[in-house]
């Protein structure tokens, strides 16, 4: 009878063991969540260098067109260069959420060039995390100065 027992429960282990059938449900089942991590991480790193790039030009369109308007003698308050560039900030190429989107507009600084106003334009975006685990930089800072030649008084 042990025999007889011993024997049966070789004879399962030799067809569990040449047995390949759950093999690639098993295998799946054991790389699966690693593969989707690897996918979500490359995902949510494509996600960081669209908005940092977005941001990056933002803040470059917005010096462009801070010194354009200075050029046509246009002086322009802090406020009317924020909402032009949250205006921007929602179209294409940007895409950019204005509710995680926060843009200072500050001249109180000296300047560094003698004869012009410098203006620092600073964007801060919050990215969205994909992968659920919590990432280091899901904060995109940037600056940029812009110097202009305030337009010359008008007088009669």
């Amino acid at each position: 009878m042990i025999g007889n027992i011993r024997a049966n429960f070789r004879a399962r282990l030799r067809r569990i063991k040449c047995d390949s059938a759950g093999a690639t449900a098993v295998e799946f089942g054991l790389l699966a969540p690693i593969f989707f991590l690897m996918l979500l991480g490359v995902i949510q790193t494509g996600v960081y260098l669209q908005n940092y790039n977005a941001v990056q030009s933002l803040a470059s369109d917005g010096a462009r067109y801070v010194m354009i308007e200075y050029q046509k003698n246009n002086a322009l308050t802090d406020e009317q260069i924020r909402s032009v560039l949250l205006g921007e900030a929602v179209n294409a190429p940007y895409l950019l959420d204005t509710d995680r989107l926060n843009i200072t507009v500050d001249r109180t600084g000296t300047s560094r060039l003698s004869g012009a106003t410098e203006i620092d334009i600073t964007l801060d975006y919050t990215l969205n995390d994909f992968v659920p685990i919590d990432m280091p930089g899901t904060t995109i800072n940037y600056s940029r100065p812009v110097w202009v030649v305030p337009p010359p008084a008008t007088g009669t």
